[in-house]
């Protein structure tokens, strides 16, 4: 008798593990989320698996592709999946996202996009293009849907460069710490090369505003055409420095 309980045991076992493994990645729309985020049509199953589209207050990604790391389920009770997302304007990402139910979380990310992606979103003189490819590092972070909770990470501009009418700026030294501030993120960013020197700071509300301030100073190598340009910035101070601040 107690070989015919074990089998039907191990028979409802290897089902369940069955339905589990082959569960459709469509039952993620039962998890509980962030209200401003929601989720597009969904193919796989829930360990790996694709979302067509993903969006989050005003802002959209997708196609996202997942890959579940099980173990965490049974050791930390988080899902936490490998991503790779793509989006239609050039941006790309990788690493590992997690929800614990109450907080999204990203570690070993790397999410690299077209400088031009600002072009949208941040006041610019007219006929000016900003050029190259902003570079996102997270090696920690933590967000509530009351905002951001915990961050460790760097913004990196790669092959910074901005072009007007009258000719092109390279060697542009341009990278910055993040960390969170009033459940905000900001950004702290200096540099210092032949062309250009500057210092910024740049931070975002929950609610998506932004507020960037700081200065730049024309250096030696400098493109001279390009200095009439800085009018618009205003005049310079006594150390021939050239303020900005920006809100959006």
């Amino acid at each position: 008798m107690w070989k015919k309980v074990l089998f039907g045991a191990g028979c409802i076992l290897v089902f369940m593990v069955s339905v589990i493994v082959h569960a459709p990645a469509s039952l993620l729309r039962v998890a509980p989320l962030p209200a401003d985020l929601t989720i597009g049509n969904v193919d796989g199953t829930v360990w790996q698996g694709e979302v067509a589209q993903v969006r989050w207050q005003n802002y959209t990604l997708g196609p996202l592709e997942w890959d579940v790391q099980w173990h965490r389920l049974l050791t930390g009770a988080t899902f936490e999946a490998a991503i790779d997302v793509r989006s239609p304007d050039g941006l790309r990402g990788k690493g590992i996202l997690g929800f614990n139910g109450s907080e999204l979380t990203l570690s070993q990310t790397l999410i690299s996009a077209p400088a031009r992606i600002l072009t949208g979103s941040v006041a610019m003189p007219p006929n000016v293009a900003i050029e190259g490819t902003l570079d996102l590092i997270l090696r920690d972070a933590v967000f509530a849907e009351s905002g951001c909770q915990q961050l460790e990470g760097q913004l990196q501009w790669q092959q910074a460069a901005l072009s007007l009418p009258v000719g092109r700026l390279n060697d542009i030294p341009a990278q910055a710490a993040l960390a969170c501030e009033h459940q905000g993120i900001v950004a702290q960013g200096q540099g210092q090369s032949a062309s250009l020197s500057h210092k910024f700071s740049l931070s975002i509300t929950p609610s998506g505003r932004y507020s960037v301030s700081g200065w730049l100073k024309p250096g030696v190598a400098y493109p001279t055409p390009m200095k009439a340009p800085l009018a618009w910035l205003g005049s310079p101070d006594n150390q021939g420095r050239y303020r900005f601040s920006f809100r959006g």
